[in-house]
């Protein structure tokens, strides 16, 4: 099987290498770009990450047509997950089944449980409309689906950061083949955005938390899911083409960068805090908390200049105000 997915790299049409190549190009372009600029504050950055998952948990949850409340804050916790804790959260299957776990512990039932492939035919419904698919593109039983997976991961695991394929291919192609087996009764799509955000932290792209994935791909839903649709039918044809869908993986990848660029260049102040501003939040990280007569006291400054400082870190949201009047202080977000 493995030889099977490295051939379907190895396909792509001349024509469709030549536009995947610039694609990559401009992608790796981006992240220089990112390692090399000026950031705005620690502070700040958290703040657009917690945007950005709300934003993505809801685009999440539009992709897969709504579904319990429930889910969609699972989701909103596994995406913090992925953001916080990606150095060490191999893509294996356990984190698979981690990661689909973390979405639906509050909303599993027995028939459905949250972590743990499908174990039974898929409800009447669901099952009438796969027998009117093709056959390539109808999933395996549930009793395919650990051996399919197994191969799938060993597969990523030793092609994601070797020499013959680009990473974000490698990324790509197995995400074709995860929503080609989709191994769980529900929520293979949004386990496979969850999956996706994680290989490309993991491969470097630092700046997918500043940007919703989610939300790009939701934008241009229906090529995406054609694109896709359209490989998944081609992937074991003697002569494969997946491209369609690579491409459109990449533009996904580069909106979102658009997205990240367009945010900082929004906060052109924010990523130029005056020596008071970066003084007041050093005050406020070692004491929990700062007044403004403590930063008018420790920073020399007068009540009224102490308080314009405070007053535009709130504003930035690098601060936050608590009480009021003379009992009035602020601490980090």
């Amino acid at each position: 099987m493995e030889d099977r997915f490295d051939a379907r790299l190895r396909a792509i049409p001349p024509a469709a290498l030549h536009a995947l190549l610039r694609r990559l190009a401009g992608i790796e372009s981006f992240r220089g770009w990112w390692d090399g600029t000026q950031k705005p504050p620690d502070q700040v950055l958290r703040r657009i990450r917690e945007d950005v998952t709300a934003a993505s948990s809801a685009a999440s949850a539009r992709i897969a047509g709504g579904g319990p409340a429930a889910a969609e804050a699972g989701y909103a916790e596994a995406l913090r997950t992925v953001f916080e804790g990606h150095a060490a959260m191999a893509p294996g299957e356990r984190q698979v089944l981690a990661l689909h776990a973390s979405v639906f512990r509050g909303v599993a039932s027995a028939r459905h449980p949250a972590g743990r492939y499908k174990t039974a035919a898929a409800p009447a419904g669901i099952e009438r409309r796969w027998v009117t698919e093709p056959v390539a593109l109808r999933p395996p039983g549930p009793l395919l689906v650990p051996a399919q997976m197994q191969a799938l991961t060993a597969w990523l695991a030793s092609r994601i950061g070797g020499p013959e394929f680009h990473p974000l291919l490698v990324a790509a192609a197995y995400l074709l083949e995860f929503l080609a087996i989709r191994p769980f009764a529900e929520g293979n799509g949004r386990v496979s955005r969850l999956v996706t955000n994680l290989l490309l932290l993991r491969e470097g792209h630092a700046y997918i938390p500043y940007g919703s994935l989610e939300g790009a791909i939701a934008a241009r839903w229906e090529e995406y899911y054609l694109a896709l649709r359209r490989s998944q039918a081609s992937r074991n044809l003697p002569r494969p083409d997946i491209s369609p869908w690579l491409l459109a993986f990449l533009d996904a990848v580069a909106a979102q960068q658009r997205e990240v660029r367009d945010a900082l260049r929004r906060l052109p102040h924010e990523r130029r805090l005056s020596g008071n501003q970066l003084a007041v939040l050093a005050i406020a990280a070692r004491d929990g908390e700062v007044t403004n007569r403590r930063a008018a006291s420790d920073l020399s400054l007068p009540r009224e200049t102490a308080k314009q400082t405070l007053g535009r870190l709130v504003a930035l949201g690098a601060l936050r105000r608590l009480g009021a009047g003379r009992a009035t202080r602020y601490r980090l977000p």
